[in-house]
């Protein structure tokens, strides 16, 4: 749309002069005009004027998975971009754990392509090592100079320490960045659950807190010798945090961010074999939950992220042990987390964990409100209460715990790319 007016917004942009002033906003041709009381326009203009409206810089998640390729019966990166428009991002950083992996530029350029003329962005991320093998680095620089914006093998952690020396003292030649998902793969062999009584109870083979534990502090030692800059993903225990505050106040360029079902879930939920309470690293106890929320609200860790792995029912309604690891994600995360946070952060600090802070991480381009910058903007009501009930969902998988849930807040709709979805 050409023409496009938010009338009476409340500005949620730490970085912007406007923040927490309810204003009106119009946009021409992508672009914020003008900022103030009551905008009078002489041309013809979409008016978007909704109760409780507010708006903030466009949301980013760090951990996407589209499946394509390969996995399009889980999701397509239509399917994918519909998914994250609906819950309030407009751009993904997309995992390279497809089939074949994203391991060369090609790939990085397939992934940028298929997103163009999109309202979502897509930024994709490269594997470290080749076909995520863990035998032989990839070439990332070549990856890096063509749209990528980190290097992971997803949730193959890098088990040889030698290979993490080595992938970090690559990047630091140019400034690039690795991400891992920390998880000691002899400690963790077979895991279902986390380790408690109730993993005993039920017969599970458990997933101990030490197995992240173990490969944290191996990667932050690591970080120090190489001086190189590594984002541990998808945290959750609670000396994991602890490591991390303690890397961060020696100055060390680490940054971290948690799933938002960690913020939400325990292992108490184990009443049963619901395999959509089965993800990878696991749901722990309620103790860790609130540690976890603890270091969102001292800065510890950095930002939210879905974790969104869409997974087809027939390799989530089997036996327990033979189901795969995820859940949907991208449609909760911000539901999730002001429901759980409302209280206990302002709304500018619980937005910054998927706006602001995520392109820090990567060295984005921030997106401001002001005039004459250009409209990446998430309309949202952080005070309406809704269900998410499965038709709601518009990945095209189901894999979810979440299911007439209710949550406080909601994505209203997106503007980017000179393009405007308001949520019907």
């Amino acid at each position: 749309m050409k023409n496009i007016i938010l009338r009476n917004v409340t500005i949620v942009d730490s970085n912007s002069p406007h923040n927490g002033k309810k204003l009106d906003i119009l946009i021409v041709d992508g672009i914020i005009k003008k900022i103030n009381n009551n905008i009078q326009f002489s041309e013809p203009f979409f008016e978007v004027k909704l109760k409780d409206l507010h708006v903030s810089t466009g949301w980013l998640d760090l951990h996407t998975r589209v499946g394509e390729p390969g996995f399009e019966q889980r999701e397509t990166i239509e399917t994918g971009l519909k998914t994250a428009a609906k819950g309030g991002f407009t751009g993904i950083v997309t995992m390279p754990s497809t089939s074949p992996p994203i391991d060369a530029k090609s790939d990085i350029l397939f992934l940028i392509q298929k997103s163009e003329n999109n309202i979502v962005n897509i930024y994709p991320t490269g594997c470290i090592t080749k076909e995520c093998k863990q035998t032989e680095i990839t070439e990332m620089y070549d990856m890096f100079s063509n749209g990528a914006v980190a290097f992971t093998d997803d949730k193959k952690c890098i088990q040889n320490a030698m290979l993490m020396n080595t992938a970090l003292e690559y990047v630091n030649n140019f400034n690039g960045l690795i991400m891992t998902t920390c998880l000691d793969g002899d400690l963790n062999k077979l895991g279902q659950i986390n380790e408690s009584i109730i993993s005993t109870k039920m017969g599970l083979s458990p997933s101990p807190s030490i197995a992240e534990n173990l490969m944290v502090s191996r990667d932050l030692e690591i970080l120090k010798y190489t001086n190189s800059k590594l984002h541990i993903s998808t945290i959750s225990t609670s000396e994991s945090v602890k490591r991390i505050k303690k890397a961060k106040n020696e100055k060390l360029r680490i940054t971290t961010d948690v799933a938002a079902h960690q913020l939400i879930l325990t292992d108490q939920l184990f009443t049963e074999y619901n395999s959509n309470l089965k993800v990878q690293p696991p749901i722990r106890d309620e103790k860790t939950r609130l540690s976890l929320i603890e270091g969102i609200i001292n800065g510890t860790i950095d930002t939210v992220s879905s974790d969104h792995t869409p997974i087809e029912i027939d390799c989530k309604k089997c036996e327990f042990e033979k189901s795969e690891f995820g859940i949907i994600g991208l449609e909760t995360v911000f539901p999730n987390k002001n429901t759980v946070l409302k209280n206990k952060l302002k709304l500018e600090n619980i937005i910054n964990l998927i706006s602001i802070n995520p392109r820090k991480i990567l060295d984005l381009k921030i997106p401001k409100i002001e005039e004459n910058e250009v409209a990446n903007l998430t309309l949202f009501n952080p005070k309406v209460k809704w269900n998410y009930t499965e038709k709601e969902i518009t990945s095209k998988s189901k894999n979810t715990p979440f299911i007439n849930y209710e949550f406080i807040g909601k994505s209203v709709g997106i503007i980017n790319n000179n393009q405007i979805l308001i949520q019907s």
